[in-house]
Parts: structure tokens; sequence; C-alpha cells
């Protein structure tokens, strides 16, 4: 990133650099991934609208605290998780989908508790390259100079990319969060993880979701 001129306090990275669970769910009790199907189906509008708004509120907010650091024609560069945009069916998918769905099997088979399953809540929300680039737009403290969006696994050697070590990739990620909120359960977790990869490959089909959003941003 260049050229900067602040970063402390309230405008530093670590006070803003993530999204927050939906205010909307965790007040109402409402779960993110209802065990229920037929449930969860029928709430999963309303949920990702929750979480693309609440996304959409931070990366605003954080847009807004890094142009008070920037100099004009300064640039930086920012690359997250999100997911394709192709059809209904990836636009209401989430991120998070695939630790949520492991949590469940835990869950139904008695492992973890299913009140603390219901009020778990992942905060982070990965958007699409059109929803990153309209929020920016609509900031507009930067120009958006290239964006690019590449799957996941796209330039990965399949024979390297095995199931055990993309479950541990997910562990490095999201074990701070669920041994938080659940405990000890991280072994267990990732026996359901390698049992739900191996059975129907839904894990799989998940993760072919996914992409890697990098864009270039130059300061107004």
């Amino acid at each position: 990133m260049e050229p900067m001129n602040q970063g402390e306090g309230d405008t530093s990275y670590a006070r803003n650099s993530g999204i927050q669970a939906p205010e909307v769910l965790t007040r109402n009790h409402i779960p993110a991934y209802n065990i229920d199907e037929h449930a969860r189906r029928e709430m999963l509008p309303m949920i990702h609208e929750a979480y693309a708004q609440q996304f959409k509120n931070d990366f605003t907010h954080f847009l807004k605290l890094r142009a008070k650091e920037f100099l004009s024609g300064g640039r930086m560069v920012i690359s997250i998780t999100g997911r394709h945009s192709h059809g209904i069916d990836s636009k209401l998918f989430h991120i998070w989908e695939i630790v949520v769905q492991i949590l469940s099997v835990m869950a139904l088979e008695g492992v973890i508790d299913k009140a603390k399953y219901d009020s778990f809540y992942m905060p982070m929300y990965g958007p699409s390259n059109e929803e990153l680039r309209e929020i920016i737009q609509e900031e507009g403290s930067f120009s958006i100079k290239e964006m690019v969006v590449r799957g996941l696994t796209s330039d990965a050697d399949s024979a390297l990319f095995t199931p055990n070590r993309y479950i541990c990739e997910v562990r490095a990620v999201f074990e701070p969060l669920i041994v938080k909120h659940f405990g000890e359960v991280m072994e267990e977790f990732m026996r359901t993880a390698e049992r739900l990869w191996s059975l129907d490959g839904i894990l799989r089909d998940q993760l072919a979701r996914l992409a890697w959003l990098s864009v270039s941003l130059t300061k107004a």
C-alpha cells in the first residue's frame, strides 16, 4: 500500500478490517444456518440480505477510514474470499456454509449442543465481484484500476489439493471461532469433515463456488 499518512486508533486496520455478525439475526435469535432444511431454505434470502447489508456497511466504513490515510493517487490492493456470481444459488451461498454444514451434522449427532449451534454466527461474508464493485463505486473515495476473479482451486495442482489439505486449511482459519463458542471439538470437527467429503461430495461442490477477489484501487 502506498502512500499513507495515518493508521492509528479509530482508523487502525485492526479495529476496522472485519465484518460483524448481523445484529438483526443475533438480536432476534435467528439461526444463520437452520438444521431444518425447509426452515433454512425459507429464511435463506433474509439471512443473505442481512449479511450483505452488514458487509456493505462495514466495508464502506473501512474504505472511508482508508481514504483518510491515503494521499491522492495512493494505491492499495485488496484480496478477499468471495464467490462466483452466476445464478441465484450462488447469490445465496455463504463462504461459511462449509463450516456450518459440518457443525450441523455434529449438532444432529449430539457432539455439540444444538442451542449453542443455533447461537453461532460467523462474522464474515463473501461478496460477489459485482457487489464489491458496486460498494467501492458508491462510496467514491477510490477508483478501480483492475479486478480479478479466480476460482479458489483454479491454479492448484489437483493432485496436491487433497481433502485433508483443504480441511486443514479450513481448520487453520476457523478454529479460534469454533473453539471459543463450542470448546475443544476440533478433532471431531476434522473427523466429521473428512466423512462428509468422502460421502457425497457436498463439500467439494461448495468449494467450487468460492473465489478469490482481488481489486487494485487508487485514491481519488
